[in-house]
């Protein structure tokens, strides 16, 4: 039996944690076990992560000093700790639909990725779903009828929300005459955890968001023959809102990284030093 695992990549955030270890409890298939991965050693999401119960599902928790952006090097310490056959990876905002595994596993293939996009609600929706005065369950079960009002708190990315099952006839009919390439975006995604080990990980010389957790990790798995698939329109998630770190200087640094590496395919500095 393939066995499935969840990480979540994390940076104090225990509100939207806390959300996002909520719906992983109520998935319709729940995976073999979750690893929080946190860049950052707190005593406050220690201590949540030991408090969590999902029967049958393994709870672990990866962590490290806080000495500024080092997503990579935390993804790779929950990718040592996951002994699953396959890895889910959303962000520590994102918070899943109820069949976020369920699409996960029935689409995936050997050989591929899965690229998952995420619909973001503007500040006024977010605050309330981290409040707790809307549920999770009632901002999916009103999607549709509150497109007016989320258009109006700026959501954006509001079609993929839109939740179809899994190679359904309208899921292939879209995805059949959707023409444009599919990339890993690096909030979701999935991949077999043996491609990555292929590839010796993330690559942890990326000490800036942007470019390292994503772009570097597809060009190298697509280097070695593993396909892009999309999941989008039936693996959803929620992308919880927050200002945007991303600014010129931060993207022109690591692409230049980037350039650096292009013959670089395992790279030196990942899951085992070289």
């Amino acid at each position: 039996m393939i066995t499935t695992a969840v990480v979540v990549t994390i940076y104090k955030d225990l509100e939207a944690l806390k959300l996002i270890i909520e719906s992983l409890g109520e998935q319709t298939v729940l995976p073999n076990e979750i690893v929080i991965a946190e860049d950052n050693n707190s005593d406050t999401i220690a201590n949540f992560v030991r408090s969590i119960n999902i029967p049958n599902v393994k709870i672990r928790h990866t962590f490290q000093p806080d000495n500024g952006w080092q997503r990579n090097k935390s993804s790779n310490n929950a990718l040592r700790a996951v002994e699953s056959d396959y890895i889910i990876w959303i962000d520590g905002d994102c918070v899943p639909f109820p069949t976020l595994v369920e699409s996960h596993m029935a689409l995936r293939e050997e050989r591929s990725v899965l690229c998952g996009r995420r619909t973001e609600p503007g500040a006024e929706f977010s605050k309330a779903l981290r409040s707790g005065t809307m549920k999770i369950k009632e901002f999916l079960d009103n999607y549709y009828t509150s497109y007016f009002k989320l258009k109006a708190d700026e959501i954006r990315h509001y079609d993929d929300g839109v939740c179809l099952k899994p190679n359904s006839f309208l899921w292939k009919l879209i995805h059949n005459l959707r023409k444009k390439e599919n990339h890993i975006v690096g909030c979701h995604w999935s991949s077999w955890k043996k491609d990555l080990v292929k590839i010796n990980g993330f690559d942890e010389d990326f000490v800036l968001p942007t470019t390292g957790e994503d772009t570097d990790i597809e060009r190298r798995l697509r280097h070695f023959g593993i396909k892009m698939k999309s999941c989008r329109y039936s693996a959803n998630v929620i992308h919880l809102y927050h200002k945007k770190v991303f600014n010129p200087e931060i993207t022109a640094e690591t692409e230049a990284l980037m350039d650096t590496k292009s013959d670089i395919f395992i790279c030196i500095n990942g899951l085992i030093k070289k």
